[in-house]
């Protein structure tokens, strides 16, 4: 077992910027209470992700909410009246930062790397020796 370092994303809960409100999904929880009420709909989340989404917002409380699958750039959806927050995969944050979305605090639904698990038998395959050692050289 190896972990190498690249590879890395995040899938993230995202919201716009100008939430000065909400930085924890409990506040978002409070949010998708008021969103029901005022607006007489539910919170739209926009993500290719539905389960883990779903899983994740409900084992922090969240309920007052729907799924809205996306089709293409996730983080544009806010912005195109698609949705009003996201839950997208996330390596450097730069895409959310450029389309003017921050991570809720606690909004970390899953965190993933690059690793690579051998068997010994497995590895006396040379191109298996061969795809290891690659990996190894590129960083």
């Amino acid at each position: 077992f190896k972990k190498y370092p690249f590879g890395k994303a995040t899938l993230v809960v995202a919201i716009p910027e100008d939430w000065i409100d909400v930085f924890s999904m409990a506040d978002l929880e409070e949010m998708s209470f008021e969103f029901k009420d005022k607006k007489k709909k539910r919170l739209r989340v926009s993500t290719k992700y539905p389960n883990l989404t779903r899983e994740f917002f409900y084992s922090k409380g969240v309920t007052q909410f729907s799924l809205v699958k996306s089709m293409g750039s996730t983080e544009v959806a806010p912005f195109t009246s698609g949705s009003e927050i996201i839950s997208d995969i996330t390596s450097t944050g730069s895409t959310l930062k450029a389309n003017n979305l921050r991570i809720i605090n606690d909004g970390y639904i899953l965190k993933s790397e690059l690793c690579m698990l051998v068997n010994n038998n497995s590895f006396k395959n040379k191109s298996v020796q061969k795809l290891a050692k690659l990996l190894s050289v590129s960083y």
